[in-house]
């Protein structure tokens, strides 16, 4: 016991001059995502037999962090969100099996960022984590038929909440150039308006519909930092 409390005590030692050599360093991130995102009705859709919508995502983002530690970072990101839908759920709601409706969605998040490596080596696991707000930056027109009917749609998802979180393991390949790759979880709270226009009706009103959506996202994240 008395040797172990001097080898502690060095390890303690050169563990605290190490710390005090560290110089703060600002780093630039990017990274690219693929996911399979699930939006769910946050009330009862009675227009529907389907309660949900499912979707193909896209991500690109960029971060700029500042390195606090050689484990610790916090900074701020942006980029581009992308969603396209799949499933039936549009053929639920016109209740027609040969309607052809592809919606596409896109937004941009403003974010809080940190970054934990949990050990200063080559090859290190690693935790990400952001708290932000998303931004509705288009809308996508659809125009489907029928052999009964025909109707176009304008449709968009407003902007909303953010949370993110991914893990995965982070590779230093030069000094200060980082590969990482790992999975993430995403959750954005939105809104999907629909504003319907039924050609075959005699008014040709447009009927607008409105559901509070929450998007559950999960994919691969790929990207490095320098």
């Amino acid at each position: 016991m008395k040797k172990l409390l001097p080898l502690l005590l060095l390890c303690l030692a050169v563990a605290s001059a190490s710390a005090q050599d560290f110089k703060p360093y600002f780093s630039n991130n990017i990274n690219f995502g693929m996911s399979y995102t699930n939006g769910q009705f946050r009330q009862s859709n009675l227009g529907s037999n389907d309660n949900d919508l499912d979707f193909l995502g896209l991500q690109f983002n960029y971060i700029g962090l500042v390195h606090l530690s050689p484990k610790v970072a916090v900074g701020a990101g942006t980029g581009i969100r992308h969603l396209v839908s799949v499933g039936d759920y549009w053929e639920d709601w016109y209740d027609y099996d040969d309607f052809d409706f592809i919606h596409s969605y896109f937004s941009v998040p403003l974010y809080a960022h940190a970054q934990f490596r949990f050990m200063d080596r080559k090859v290190s696991p690693f935790l990400n984590t952001s708290l932000g707000y998303h931004f509705r930056v288009g809308e996508s027109e659809n125009n489907g038929g029928s052999r009964y009917n025909a109707t176009s749609e304008v449709s968009s998802i407003s902007s909303g909440l953010l949370g993110s979180v991914q893990a995965g393991v982070s590779i230093h390949v030069g000094r200060r150039f980082n590969i990482m790759a790992g999975p993430y979880f995403e959750y954005r709270q939105a809104t999907l308006q629909r504003n319907i226009t039924d050609y075959a009706s005699s008014s040709m009103m447009p009927i607008v519909i409105e559901n509070d959506l929450n998007l559950f996202e999960a994919g691969l994240k790929v990207g490095f930092a320098f």
